[in-house]
């Protein structure tokens, strides 16, 4: 691993719940900056109407942002000495779909190698800029076998090129999309998708994220199960929703069904407590800086 990240850490909120109601800066106490990049691609920008060239430098904002973002923290709290990290967020290929993909995992004929080739080409554009680089890349709401393969893929057959100026891989977490508290979202059982990282040393955290929380007590069991029956090493990774359910005749969230964020708070530091320190919580959509500093609020009592 080329960065000491030491754990546990606190993710921050979900990004788009938060820009719908500011654009303050405050992380209320995560340890990690998420780079605004979930759905970016080539594909998704030039569909817009953008050029290949400002599709690039609008992707590479996106870090550009996030780097910034963790300097002026720093120079305005000098004596924080608590890590301030950057992940890189690689949204899953059904995220740039559009199309509700990204919760059930079904890319109609999309092979191995055609994901694979996507998401490689993404990270070539994000971390072509050697002088704001990212601390570790976050694979999010993966929510196929097929894509995790294409992620394992992608790993394997990374290599330094100096002559594209494409930099070595930093440490990566994947996280998965899961429908239920033993499957991910296209039905496969989440100990199976996450068998493919086992050997992969820079997978360094391994999960579940934009997932209901009702399902997250019995997947960090079964994960951190797996990891030990495994004699594996690698952290835990949870960060669900905020809970609400979506409403397919009313077109709309219920928001009855949405977690207190004391509540939330609670259950994510509680992981930390119970299968610490190798952990990573924070909260996905639905989620904010309030459900963040709650969880740091239960983790000082």
């Amino acid at each position: 691993m080329s960065v000491d990240i030491r754990l546990p850490l606190i993710l921050d909120g979900g990004f788009a719940t938060e820009l719908e109601r500011s654009f303050g800066k405050d992380l209320s106490g995560a340890n990690v900056a998420t780079t605004c990049s979930y759905q970016a691609s080539l594909e998704g920008f030039t569909n817009e109407g953008y050029s290949e060239e400002q599709a690039i430098e609008l992707m590479r904002k996106s870090v550009t942002l996030a780097c910034e973002a963790r300097q002026e923290f720093q120079q305005d709290h000098p004596n924080n000495t608590e890590q301030r990290l950057v992940a890189l967020s690689i949204g899953c290929y059904g995220a740039v779909l559009a199309n509700g993909a990204e919760y059930t995992g079904d890319y109609g004929a999309m092979t191995v190698n055609q994901i694979a080739e996507f998401h490689k080409k993404r990270l070539c554009i994000f971390l072509s800029r050697r002088q704001e680089t990212v601390d570790f890349i976050m694979f999010e709401t993966i929510p196929s076998y097929l894509e995790a393969q294409a992620i394992r893929q992608v790993i394997l057959d990374w290599t330094e090129d100096e002559a594209r100026d494409v930099p070595r891989l930093p440490p990566i977490v994947v996280s998965f999309q899961c429908r239920s508290s033993d499957q991910i979202a296209d039905g496969t059982p989440v100990l199976h998708a996450l068998a493919e990282f086992k050997d992969l040393e820079l997978v360094f955290a391994t999960g579940f994220n934009c997932t209901k929380p009702k399902f997250a007590e019995a997947l960090m069991t079964n994960i951190a199960r797996y990891n030990q029956d495994s004699n594996g090493n690698k952290a835990l990774v949870s960060y669900p929703d905020g809970g609400e359910e979506w409403n397919a005749v009313a077109r709309s969230w219920d928001k009855t069904a949405k977690l207190p964020e004391e509540s939330f708070g609670c259950i994510m530091a509680d992981f930390i407590k119970k299968y610490g320190p190798r952990v990573l919580v924070g909260g996905c959509c639905g989620t904010g800086p309030s459900h963040i500093k709650s969880i740091k609020e239960f983790l000082v009592k």
